[in-house]
């Protein structure tokens, strides 16, 4: 009877026009303060108890500081670049390249409402503007942007992982094949649709234009591989990794991309400089960071199998090919192309042919492992060879990347110097010049970047961000404890196991109650108060509690863009400039294919379970 009037007060407020968090908060407070001993001075002691126990949350704010800076800069427009030169030629092919951004800058934020202002802000105007309707463009970044909390890095996840204790490593990893789903699913209904209404298609713009743009986007990219490959390279906690991504990200833009800060506007090459100098400064950078490299991986232990005397003599040999392949680009512009194709294939064959080594077998027989226990016997064989053939692919394809992007964004510049008539010499001593004065200037940019005005507009932004969002988590811990003091999982738990209720009809419960929860609550606090109540009766069910919150994750990505306080469709409504009601029906087709989604996940629980488990083993529950 308490439960239900402190549940009736919240609604109560809620309809009053009460914020969430002070709806949420100050229910609580009254219930203690009535219906218990509590005192004002025992609540403080709560919400501290609550906060000191999820340790997990200090990476919270990191991660929007990051997400903060990479906003501020041109990551964006970068991105949009780059997923325009992959997919831009395909029919309906600016949208399709809307959705792949938004999954790369997804990765880089954590948010949602983020990847819609980055991205939307620029492609919805650049899709009015070859001829697409309004309401299409909004409709694709509208739920394109969602994908902000469900690929890792996610702020969400994190929140999940901090309510019922479990590994945010292992969150993040299961996101990732979801996320890929999700966006590829997106992708194929925006084909089948502009190959329907004969929506407009890009020009293929070559190689060249892939590896220029991905070699501008690599540095905003590169944020992906220090959260990831630190947390899983055993190098950092999450939340060290939250604190590393929020300081290079400040190192990129203020530095390398220069998008705020003292050197805004002040590129390493001016207008004038790119064509004659441009070959010559790739040269240097590509040999400069591939000897950083070699050196730093090395080891000065002279038993090591890579000794610093050897990293050493392996970097100055990349530096030599650096500049012979810049060379050679220029000098013979007939064979260009030849020359292209053939120094791409002589980096990536050696280092690709190891890492197939490497990985193929050892995979192909967790895959088979796996597959006896979901597919029939005479399938195992089949189904084995299929998957391992395209993680094969994939890992042949991410091995050739790094070779495609040093030789034709360098082929690119070649056609840039040969133009303007400049000579390899004039280039390559013009870029060092000017790479010396890159750095010069970085240096002296960062250390006044600490007190420049669009430092201190970045951190007072992310910090307001992080305010709000703790205050609706903090809040939404008082009720989580109250709920526990009450016993109320407990309850809810035994009254469904009473009911004969399985895994299959639990979960569409738990569907139901996030979607309509999720329609009136901000997802953080909807998760810190749902995750606990639901995570007993799953792991009484026998349900992954990883791959819970993978259902919990994608819940929360449509309840963001349904009515009435789906923000996604605010953010989408102002970047648009329509109607809120006109954004809700421009996202219906495409909310559509998330249904079908979060069918597909909550249904098939190895999308969410197979990376996790492989990598670092099933999720152990101790409590």
């Amino acid at each position: 009877m308490e439960v239900a009037l402190l549940f009736a007060m919240i609604v109560g407020l809620l309809l009053m026009g009460v914020p969430i968090a002070v709806s949420l908060g100050l229910s609580s407070v009254l219930f203690l303060l009535i219906f218990s001993d509590a005192t004002l001075g025992s609540v403080a002691g709560t919400l501290f108890e609550a906060f000191e126990g999820h340790f997990t949350l200090l990476a919270i704010p990191f991660f929007i500081l990051a997400s903060s800076f990479m906003t501020t800069g041109g990551v964006a427009r970068r991105i949009i670049r780059f997923s325009i030169a992959c997919v831009g030629h395909l029919p309906g092919g600016l949208a399709i390249a809307g959705v792949l951004a938004c999954m790369m800058f997804a990765a880089l934020s954590g948010s949602s409402p983020a990847t819609v202002v980055a991205i939307g802000t620029i492609v919805i105007a650049g899709m009015r503007q070859v001829g697409y309707t309004k309401e299409f463009a909004a409709g694709v970044i509208c739920n394109a942007g969602t994908l902000g909390i469900l690929i890792p890095p996610s702020i969400v996840m994190v929140v999940y992982a901090a309510a019922v204790e479990v590994s945010v490593g292992r969150m993040f990893l299961a996101g990732v094949i979801p996320g890929l789903l999700a966006g590829f699913m997106l992708m194929v209904t925006i084909y089948v649709i502009a190959k329907v209404k004969n929506l407009p298609k890009g020009e293929w713009k070559g190689l060249d234009e892939i590896a220029s743009s991905m070699l501008e986007a690599s540095f905003g990219l590169f944020l992906i591989f220090i959260i990831l490959g630190g947390i899983y390279g055993g190098v950092f906690t999450p939340t060290e990794a939250a604190a590393v991504a929020a300081v290079y990200a400040f190192f990129a833009a203020v530095t390398i991309y220069r998008d705020m800060g003292p050197l805004k506007g002040k590129p390493w090459l001016e207008d004038d400089e790119r064509d004659e100098f441009g070959l010559g400064l790739r040269v240097v950078v590509f040999g400069l960071i591939g000897f950083l490299l070699h050196y730093f991986a090395s080891s000065t232990d002279p038993d090591a199998l890579y000794t610093r005397e050897l990293g050493l003599m392996v970097g100055l040999g990349w530096v030599v090919i650096c500049v012979l392949t810049g060379w050679a680009l220029l000098a013979f512009p007939a064979r260009r192309a030849l020359l292209a194709t053939l120094i791409t294939a002589v980096l990536a064959l050696v280092p690709m042919a190891m890492a197939l080594v490497a990985l193929v077998p050892a995979a192909a027989d967790g895959i088979s492992g796996l597959m006896a226990e979901l597919v029939p016997a005479s399938m195992v064989s089949h189904v084995t060879f299929a998957l391992t053939t395209l993680l094969a692919l994939l890992v042949a394809l991410m091995v050739a990347l790094p070779p495609i992007i040093f030789t034709y964004s360098l082929d690119g510049s070649a056609r840039e110097a040969h133009a303007v008539q400049a000579s390899y010499a004039s280039s390559l001593g013009g870029g060092t010049m000017r790479f010396a004065r890159g750095i010069g200037y970085s240096i002296v940019g960062l250390v006044l970047s600490f007190v420049h005005k669009d430092t201190k507009k970045t951190l007072f932004e992310a910090g307001k961000l992080t305010v709000t969002l703790l205050f609706v988590i903090a809040f939404a811990l008082i009720l989580k404890h109250v709920l526990t003091e009450q016993q109320v999982p407990q309850h809810i738990a035994g009254a469904m196991l009473s009911a004969g209720f399985g895994p299959v009809m639990f979960l569409v419960v738990v569907n139901v109650i996030l979607l309509i929860g999720g329609q009136f609550m901000e997802p953080s606090g909807l998760l810190v108060i749902v995750a606990p109540l639901v995570f007993p009766i799953a792991i009484e069910l026998g349900i992954d509690p990883i791959h819970l919150g993978i259902i919990m994750v994608v819940n929360m990505e449509i309840g963001m863009i349904t009515p009435p306080v789906g923000l996604n469709l605010f953010v989408t409504s102002g970047v648009a400039g329509m109607p809120m009601m006109s954004v809700v029906r421009a996202a219906l087709p495409f909310l559509a294919v998330l249904f079908v989604f979060l069918i597909m996940v909550t249904y098939i629980p190895v999308l969410s379970t197979f990376l996790p488990n492989t990598i670092m083993g099933p999720e152990i529950i101790t409590k």
